[in-house]
């Protein structure tokens, strides 16, 4: 039983999405930066009218900034690829953004646990392939390279168990796709950059 005393730990956000299918997304418009020419009111408008389009990623970010609206302390923005971010020197684990994003992209997790996989595609790797420049494509080499049986491809994408993880980073180096990040940028590519 929990007494009043105790703290609640700390959460934050994470977004499972690298965006690498952004690129002249029909959500964000012709040029794919959201602007004047955006097509949808929000993320969810934008999640049911493109559910139909098979031609789309229908597990990835829409970048229309549901999730940056409702954070009250602008730890969420729409990096300079189109899709969501977290500054987690400012987010609290709230879990607004968590309840704004109609695909389910982001999630709450502990601030140890900074080894994520960006991709929760479901779709076969070669179709992933296709349609997304850092989508996962389950190739498996980050499950061969876990020296804690951490990671295993589920529903075609790569699925941390943060309980089992070392945080050695080895899966981030590995992963042909750059799609396991580290959140501190040790093991992989830089942190994210606002868009402008």
């Amino acid at each position: 039983m929990r007494t009043m005393a105790q703290k609640r730990k700390k959460k934050t956000a994470v977004v499972q999405c690298a965006g690498g299918c952004r690129a002249g997304s029909p959500a964000q418009g012709e040029n794919g930066k959201g602007s004047e020419s955006r097509l949808y009111e929000n993320c969810a408008d934008a999640a049911q009218k493109l559910s139909q389009d098979s031609s789309l990623c229908r597990w990835g970010c829409l970048g229309l900034g549901s999730c940056v609206e409702v954070c009250r302390l602008g730890a969420v923005f729409i990096n300079s690829g189109g899709t969501a971010e977290i500054d987690r020197s400012r987010c609290v684990g709230c879990g607004l953004c968590v309840k704004a994003c109609p695909r389910h992209l982001i999630r709450l997790t502990e601030p140890e646990y900074h080894i994520y996989p960006a991709c929760v595609s479901e779709a076969p790797g070669a179709q992933t392939k296709k349609e997304c420049a850092a989508g996962c494509i389950a190739c498996g080499i980050c499950v061969k390279n876990c020296p804690a049986d951490a990671i295993q491809i589920e529903e075609n994408h790569a699925v941390i168990d943060e309980e089992k993880c070392i945080s050695c980073g080895m899966c981030a180096v590995k992963c042909p796709r750059g799609i396991i990040r580290d959140y501190d940028g040790i093991f992989a590519a830089g942190s994210p950059q606002r868009k402008e």
